[in-house]
């Protein structure tokens, strides 16, 4: 792999992780352009963990509030947010469930046309949003269904933080409250991702370089999808979405 694949394949890493479009799905089609096809799927866990370090670093203080919620104090027992810990960890469990039974699988969806498929899926979810409506506060119910949402993210072409966050502005949350527990979640996922595979990764020098490259462009997008979501266009991704899966069929059939 060269210098410029590797940095090709963390810019694509570090936009496509935060914006809802499948940062795997993407990685699979350039890997593929890129005739990089045997590339061992430890690489792209190499560089989701990058995107983990953005993550930490850009919600330290919703990090730091959760767990200081999460043993419940006296004087944080009627903040809304007060059981989040432990909705994170229920959460994860249904998420790493579902990513165990599907990373078995894996490899039958690293191609063109599966990406495609479920590149529609992510985007039925994205137009749905348009049509959201606030009715409430988080509940258990709601960290059940996107545990779910985010298990089948480990499929390419499903967005995880497309689908978690349109899963929950579907159910009618708050818009701040979808972002932060979507990236929050993220957290565990991405970690125990990495548990799994870097065992087995065979390290070289230039993955530093798209470590890199994933960091400083993955902290710039994330801060750009906040403000996305803020003026209600999050929707409008499934039109690169839609146009994106319809291209891939046309070129593979």
């Amino acid at each position: 792999m060269s210098i410029f694949q590797t940095i090709i394949l963390g810019i694509v890493q570090g936009v496509t992780e935060w914006f809802p479009v499948s940062s795997s799905g993407h990685l699979v089609l350039f890997e593929h352009w890129l005739d990089l096809k045997n590339l061992a799927v430890e690489f792209d866990i190499f560089l989701h963990l990058a995107s983990l370090l953005v993550v930490i670093i850009f919600f330290r203080k919703q990090i730091w509030e959760v767990l200081r919620l999460m043993f419940k104090p006296k004087s944080f027992l009627h903040h809304e947010r007060q059981y989040w810990g432990w909705y994170i960890l229920l959460s994860t469990g249904i998420t790493g469930v579902l990513g165990w039974m599907f990373y078995q699988q894996i490899d039958g969806f690293r191609n063109p046309v599966s990406v495609a498929g479920w590149l529609i899926f992510t985007s039925l979810l994205l137009l749905a949003t348009a049509f959201r409506k606030e009715k409430g506060s988080f509940g258990l119910m709601h960290a059940i269904v996107l545990g779910f949402m985010q298990g089948l993210a480990v499929l390419p072409g499903v967005s995880r933080s497309g689908v978690v966050i349109a899963m929950a502005l579907i159910l009618g949350l708050k818009k701040r409250d979808s972002f932060d527990y979507a990236f929050l979640l993220a957290i565990p996922a991405i970690a125990g991702s990495a548990i799994l595979t870097l065992p087995n990764l065979q390290w070289q020098w230039i993955y530093g370089l798209g470590f890199l490259v994933t960091a400083v462009v993955g902290y710039l997008t994330l801060g750009w999808l906040k403000k996305i979501i803020d003026k209600n266009y999050f929707h409008w991704f499934f039109i690169y979405t839609l146009i994106l899966a319809l291209i891939i069929f046309s070129i593979n059939y």
